[in-house]
This record gives structure tokens, C-alpha cells and sequence, in this order.
């Protein structure tokens, strides 16, 4: 992972939120970053949080942590330009260390969602832990919200889509796949809705 130059960098807002939580933090110029009230980034010992690399072009990284929200962060994290990351009120986002999200990417937490050590998400990328919407089939209530996990040496492929699903450690999805049921370790799957295509798999950065 590269270091930025001191041109791409916004030095007010680095140093305001890198004081203010008692950590690295480095944001690019064009970042928008928006905390309401107890909102909190949590960096645990040595890590860095890259806010809004310019790799391949883009719009400006969106971060939006609401009233209570948390964003934790263990190790080193990179997240590109043109990304959008929400933390609902009382929500909980936990990212570990060498994730990279390309840009476009977005993550929408209502409730809880974790992302393990060395996982990828592609260009154009959508994680979300449900549609904070009350859906009604004959004698049932779907839940508005799940807990999401992505586990540790995932690729989700460009495009795709993982909403109120959980990824296996080292698990590939597809490009373009909707991912809405859990995936298990060491799979590709693929497909709307995404089904298994091949086990025992491994993948290589």
C-alpha cells in the first residue's frame, strides 16, 4: 500500500480526526466526512485508516456515521475515492486489518457488520445488513435487519451485491452476483440469487 503524497491530502481534516480519536487517520482532499452526536471511530493500537484514495478516479469518499455509530478499524484499512459508507444510529461497523475497498464501493450498516483481514470488495461493491424495511409473507415477519459477517481472504467481484447474507473466509463472489443467503468457507458462487460453483477453493491478490 502506497503512501500518499502530501498534496492529496486534506491536512485539517487528518489531523482533526486523527487528535479527535486518538489515531491514524488519513483523508483525502474531496473526502466528506459527516459524525453526529456520540458518533466514534475506533482504531486499535497501530492502526490507519486511508480515507479516499485516488487509485482509478471517482467521485469524493462518502463517510457518514449517525448518532451512536461506530466504525472500528484493527490494523491497516484502505478505502477509495467515490466509495459511500453509512453507520445507522447504534450501529457497529467493524473492519480488520488489509481490507481495501475499491472505489464506488458501499457499505450500508443499520445494525452490525464485520469485514475479516484481507478481504477485497470491487469496484462498484454493495453490503448492506438489510433493507430497514418490515416485509410480510403468510404467518411471517422478515427480520428488518441481520448481523453480516464477511470473512477473512474474500473477493466480492465488481457489481456485486450482499444484503443481510454472511461470506465464508477465503470465498469468492462473483461479478454481478446478489448474494442473500449465507455462503460457507473456501467457495465461489456466482448468480442472482448467487449459488455454490466450486469448493475448496483458494484465490491470490
Amino acid at each position: 500500500m502506497g503512501v500518499p503524497s502530501a498534496l492529496q491530502i486534506s491536512l485539517v481534516k487528518t489531523l482533526y480526526l486523527s487528535v479527535r480519536f486518538r489515531g491514524q487517520i488519513v483523508v483525502m482532499r474531496g473526502t466528506r466526512v459527516c459524525l453526529q452526536r456520540g458518533a466514534r471511530i475506533e482504531l486499535a493500537p497501530g492502526a490507519r485508516l486511508y480515507l479516499g484514495r485516488n487509485r482509478y478516479g471517482g467521485g469524493p469518499l462518502v463517510l457518514r456515521i449517525d448518532r451512536c455509530g461506530r466504525l472500528s478499524i484493527d490494523g491497516v484499512v484502505q478505502i477509495s475515492q467515490g466509495s459511500r459508507i453509512v453507520v445507522a444510529e447504534n450501529a457497529h461497523l467493524e473492519i480488520e486489518n488489509e481490507v481495501f475497498l475499491n472505489y464506488n464501493a458501499a457499505i450500508t450498516c443499520w445494525d452490525h457488520i464485520s469485514i475479516g483481514h484481507d478481504s477485497m470488495l470491487s469496484w462498484d461493491v454493495n453490503v448492506i445488513d438489510g433493507n430497514f424495511h418490515e416485509i410480510s409473507l403468510p404467518g411471517k415477519v422478515l427480520p428488518r435487519t441481520r448481523p453480516l459477517r464477511i470473512g477473512s481472504r474474500v473477493l466480492i467481484g465488481v457489481g456485486a451485491i450482499v444484503a443481510g447474507a454472511s461470506v465464508g473466509d477465503g470465498s469468492v463472489v462473483g461479478a454481478g452476483s446478489v448474494v442473500r443467503s449465507d455462503l460457507p468457507p473456501g467457495v465461489i458462487a456466482s448468480g442472482n440469487p448467487a449459488s455454490v460453483t466450486a469448493k475448496d477453493i483458494s484465490w491470490r491478490p
